[in-house]
């Protein structure tokens, strides 16, 4: 009973501060355009507080991997929420640029490095049983950070002032300390750690990591051109105005926050994790076919939630995939370099969208959208047939 009421606190935990970490992220979103006027700062300064965000992800993923190591989950936990708590609070008090720029930065760092640090507990935490369902919850609240964040911070300005959102991020980071403090996080021996089936050698690590990183690398590169134009493109092509627009991106985070853990519990059924990877990329596609190729409003939405079951599917899989074929002693520092690599889409993708935009047209970057997703379809099918076969090979070995 113990272990499994253990178990439970922890999970829940996690499920808060992913939901801290996603939401921190997000709020600021629909303030950016207060923050103009208030500071004058002007377009292209907001574009590079907007980009060390990323620049900060991308910096921190491995970093807090190598430590997750060697100071322990505890203390990196309470390390990574102690600075999400000053960041928060400082928000409010920063009244010129190179302020804002250096706490868009650790926000960056300590998004992602609370990320890694859920993803890989829940990987820690979890056997092959339940990994899917428990990344499920994780993408769950994910979901539900993408949406609270700029519908906190819309709604709250509107009746207090700019700095109570962050004041609320904040009060549910301390929340979240609290709870870390007190989470009793088991050993590298713990009898949960041994449930692998498979765990590849260590000299194919950086294999492995180069494969996974890059197929993440494409997903995470299609998904900040879709977040990053389609507001443009909904607007200027489809005449769009900003409600159902945003309606848009809360149908996507609200189906991602309602399936992503029943995708999980049935991927721990089924036990092809890549499978769903597979068929959550296929369905982010028929996302971006539907917008691009019809225009009643009810159809793209329709679309919009096809996705966020894709996105859930996409996320729940491949993240349960690598805690089942990495080995616990190096699944921190894999899962902290895959981020950090994969982050480069983020930052990459949409100065390439950017592009085909001002030489072709504002369709081209999802056509180049598509093209991404096609092949990272195609690299996960690949893996997925390579391992079916080693596992079929291993087993009439032993027969």
């Amino acid at each position: 009973m113990e272990l499994k009421y253990g178990l439970s606190r922890n999970i829940f935990c996690m499920i808060i501060i992913s939901l801290v970490a996603n939401m921190s992220g997000s709020m600021i979103l629909p303030l950016f355009a207060i923050y103009i006027e208030k500071y004058g700062i002007s377009a292209f300064g907001m574009s590079i507080l907007f980009a060390l965000f990323y620049l900060g992800r991308f910096l921190g993923g491995g970093i807090i991997g190598k430590l997750y190591e060697k100071i322990g989950a505890k203390q990196l936990g309470i390390g990574l929420l102690c600075a999400e708590i000053i960041c928060m609070l400082t928000f409010p008090l920063a009244n010129d640029f190179w302020l804002l720029a250096v706490l868009r930065l650790i926000q960056g760092l300590a998004a992602i490095g609370l990320s890694v640090f859920v993803r890989i507990t829940i990987n820690q935490l979890s056997s092959d049983n339940n990994r899917g369902k428990l990344n499920g919850y994780i993408s769950s609240s994910e979901g539900a950070g993408m949406i609270l964040g700029p519908v906190l911070s819309g709604v709250i300005i509107l009746y207090f002032s700019i700095s109570m959102p962050f004041f609320i991020v904040a009060g549910l980071a301390i929340l979240s300390l609290i709870a870390v403090s007190n989470i009793s996080f088991p050993k590298s021996n713990h009898p949960l750690f041994n449930t692998m089936k498979t765990a590849p050698a260590k000299k194919n690590l950086n294999r492995q990591l180069l494969l996974y990183s890059s197929v993440h690398f494409i997903e995470m590169s299609a998904y900040a051109i879709f977040l990053t134009y389609f507001s443009l493109y909904a607007k200027y092509r489809l005449g769009w105005d900003t409600f159902e627009i945003s309606l848009a991106f809360t149908i996507v985070g609200l189906s991602t926050f309602l399936s992503a853990p029943f995708i999980g519990k049935l991927s721990d059924i089924l036990k092809d994790r890549l499978l769903f990877c597979i068929l959550g990329l296929f369905l982010i596609m028929i996302e971006i076919v539907f917008f691009l190729f019809f225009t009643e409003k009810w159809v793209i939405y329709v679309g919009m939630f096809i996705g966020g079951i894709g996105g859930a599917s996409y996320l729940d899989s491949f993240f349960s995939h690598i805690g089942d074929v990495i080995p616990n002693e190096t699944r921190s520092s894999f899962l902290g370099n895959l981020v950090s690599l994969s982050e480069l889409g983020a930052i990459i993708s949409p100065l390439i969208a950017g592009i085909l935009i001002e030489k072709i047209n504002i369709t081209a970057p999802f056509y180049y959208n598509i093209i991404l997703v096609i092949v990272a379809i195609i690299i996960q099918a690949i893996v997925r047939f390579k391992l079916r076969n080693q596992r079929h090979n291993h087993y009439n070995i032993r027969m």
